[in-house]
């Protein structure tokens, strides 16, 4: 979508009055077009609500940081509301009773349960003012900076902060022993040798997630409660690595592609490439799909209008519930000490 087709669609989801006065725009009528929204304040503010409200969740500009973990991220939820995680546990085998003495005894499942609660309350705020939209409409080049500083600033300090949350979400359930740590002989990033080692322990490490067992999660580390192991398994296509960007330039994709079992195309749609993690000795984690606990609760944006100052205040909100799960399969690759 390009500038006047920006214009256009807001305009066509207009009131009739803002239909009825403004102009379909073209290349030679932005001028005209200024004149006439900056000429009553409520057709300007009807513009820049459309402009931030409607357009900006649907126009992608390439300046816009995509945060690369939100691929994680579950969904929505309500904001009241607590996630209960459930999972229970395989039964166990018992010898055969011929005499069925044990008939109507009870014999409880073994339940785990742990809950995720919001605990990301964020705000943006940018200020539009009537001298700003009055220069914007000077060219098609001075609304589009416009329009970028606008949206730049509001949803690129969002993605950002989002990003860094989640990174250091992994970062935390390693200290909290939700990971099992798996230590590397050396830096793949320094040898050949090293990165085929790495890719030799990426491979052992997803192939036996496949099977079930009690190996592959952080649950008896992670709590003193309950000294009943977690049994559970995750399927190829449910793993999920992060790696840092310099680990992931020292492989060779196809390789560790092959190590997966799974064709290259596959396998990147599988690999989250982030700049580092806060811990530095952390090259790479392997994870269940579940393992990140992602929702969020409010994703809105609210604009205030100053009639004293002439301009408005939007700010986006995002509330977030950004929490780890010690109930599945989760490993960290990380360097000796």
């Amino acid at each position: 979508m390009n500038l006047q087709d920006m214009l256009n669609t807001i305009r066509d989801n207009a009131s009739q009055e803002y239909q009825n006065r403004i102009p379909e725009a073209t290349q030679n009528n932005l001028s005209e077009i200024g004149g006439q929204l900056l000429a009553d304040v409520n057709l300007a503010n009807e513009f820049t609500s459309a402009l931030m409200n409607k357009v900006a969740f649907t126009f992608v500009h390439n300046k816009i940081f995509k945060n690369p973990l939100s691929i994680l991220k579950k969904g929505t939820k309500p904001m009241a509301d607590s996630v209960e995680e459930v999972f229970v546990n395989y039964a166990k085998a018992e010898t055969f009773d011929p005499e069925g003495t044990d008939l109507l005894k009870r014999k409880l499942p073994d339940v785990k349960a742990i809950y995720h609660t919001m605990n990301r309350q964020d705000k943006y705020k940018v200020t539009i003012s009537m001298e700003a939209l009055a220069k914007a409409f000077r060219s098609y080049g001075d609304l589009r900076n416009f329009y970028n500083n606008i949206i730049n600033s509001l949803y690129n300090g969002d993605n950002f902060d989002e990003f860094i949350l989640f990174k250091n979400l992994l970062v935390n359930a390693i200290g909290k022993k939700y990971v099992k740590e798996i230590t590397l002989e050396g830096d793949p990033c320094t040898s050949g040798d090293f990165a085929t080692k790495f890719i030799k322990a990426v491979k052992t490490i997803s192939g036996g997630m496949v099977f079930p067992s009690s190996a592959y999660n952080g649950y008896l580390d992670a709590q003193n409660t309950d000294t009943n192991p977690i049994t559970t398994f995750c399927d190829i296509g449910d793993q999920y690595l992060v790696i840092d960007n310099a680990t992931n330039v020292a492989l060779d994709v196809d390789v560790l592609a092959k190590a997966f079992n799974i064709d290259r195309q596959t396998f990147l749609s599988k690999v989250i490439v982030v700049d580092s993690f806060p811990d530095t000795n952390i090259r790479a984690m392997l994870v269940d799909k579940d393992f990140t606990q992602i929702y969020d609760d409010l994703y809105q944006l609210r604009r205030f209008e100053n009639g004293e100052g002439l301009y408005e205040n939007y700010i986006l909100h995002h509330w977030q519930t950004i929490s780890a799960s010690c109930l599945v399969n989760a490993v960290c690759f990380k360097l000796p000490a």
